[in-house]
């Protein structure tokens, strides 16, 4: 089971709730974790220098302290520090969990987005791209089952061991999130038939059928072959093959299953020049309108970890 001994909260200190830091706090008391409450104030822009003086600066700066120490000072029942990070949010973020090894990220989601736009903002995705631990991100739409509800995304795919091995880091934090949280646990793997809008005008009825339960039998085998090694891990946990195409059918199941929150890989692969999201990962998250737990690769190397 993942170990997780530091989390980091990031909140707006100056905000009337913290969801995040509240479901935050609710995993360390039940993990024994030690939590940093963090705030971001970006550094003043040039073009506004002339209007903010130091002095100025230095009062907004006193403000914003003193709200997040009485938002930590509120705290019970765990370990808490906080502090009060300068310069752009999702780098000092990214900078403060390299700086200080935390083992998870937590914050709302979307605090950064226009009304009405994607669920997720730019350092939601900037946290999902680079950040080198999993990256929590809290919707803001009512309170959590009383028994979290959790749904591991998944794709077995025993010809590519990197995917296995992204696969394993998801399930062994879903599992560590379900033993947590005495949490009602999902595995699910979507799949979809390769070509099958082509091939279907080019085969007949029964060769159709034929060549789908084919492709399903083959998805099975790569889900079962996956699992094995886990099985002793997997009681009380669901196991659903759905057959669709991923952004889709992950966001119909999570929100037909009141699902709290997902637990899924963003980046397929370390080591690529720029680090960019997986295409699958990107359509997901546009779908979900729910709390999403993003994992990256074990070998993950963040890119501000050389700067």
């Amino acid at each position: 089971m993942t170990t997780v001994a530091s989390i980091l909260v990031d909140i707006d200190a100056v905000a009337t709730d913290h969801p995040a830091l509240e479901q935050a706090v609710r995993l360390a008391g039940r993990c024994g974790a030690r939590v940093k409450i963090v705030d971001v104030l970006p550094r003043v822009p040039p073009g506004v220098r002339h209007f903010v003086t130091p002095e100025l600066e230095e009062e907004l700066t006193d403000h914003r302290r003193g709200r997040l120490t009485a938002v930590a000072d509120s705290v019970q029942g765990v370990s808490v520090t906080r502090e009060l990070l300068r310069g752009r949010p999702g780098t000092a973020l990214i900078q403060e969990v390299l700086r200080s090894g935390h083992d998870l990220l937590v914050r709302s989601h979307g605090r950064d987005r226009a009304e009405g736009s994607k669920p997720f903002g730019a350092i939601d995705m900037e946290l999902l791209r680079h950040c080198p631990c999993p990256v929590w991100l809290i919707a803001r739409r009512g309170s959590p089952s009383a028994r979290w509800r959790i749904l591991a995304a998944i794709h077995a795919n025993p010809g590519d061991a990197a995917e296995q091995e992204l696969n394993g880091t998801i399930l062994d934090w879903a599992l560590t999130l379900k033993a947590f949280g005495d949490a009602e646990l999902t595995l699910l793997q979507a799949w979809t038939p390769y070509g099958a809008s082509l091939l279907r005008s080019r085969m007949s009825p029964d060769e159709f059928t034929e060549f789908i339960e084919a492709a399903r039998r083959t998805e099975d085998e790569a889900l079962a072959g996956f699992i094995e090694p886990f099985t002793d891990r997997l009681t009380d946990v669901a196991v659903e093959l759905v057959q669709g195409e991923p952004e889709d059918a992950i966001a119909r199941f999570a929100e037909s299953h009141g699902i709290d929150v997902v637990v899924m890989g963003t980046v397929a692969r370390a080591g690529i020049a720029g680090l960019v999201m997986g295409n699958t990962a990107e359509r997901v998250l546009q779908r979900l309108r729910g709390s999403v737990l993003a994992v990256k690769p074990p070998d993950f190397k963040s890119p501000l970890a050389d700067t």
